[in-house]
């Protein structure tokens, strides 16, 4: 389950060149877009993390 606190959600992807993204989750507009794009090649939705290294670790883990 989600924390409803923002402050520490993120939301990433890996690129079609194989690099992994994380971002800060402020709303949908932000997946509406990675959705959209022809770069995105896995998007991982909102998770809760402590810093930008746990979320790119998190990533990783989901996009292998």
């Amino acid at each position: 389950m989600i924390n409803e606190n923002t402050d520490n959600l993120w939301w990433g992807y890996k690129h079609i060149n194989g690099s992994i993204q994380a971002k800060r989750y402020f709303d949908k507009r932000d997946l509406d877009d990675a959705y959209e794009s022809g770069f995105c090649h896995v998007v991982i939705p909102p998770f809760n993390a402590n810093s930008r290294e746990e979320a790119l670790q998190i990533i990783k883990n989901n996009t292998i």
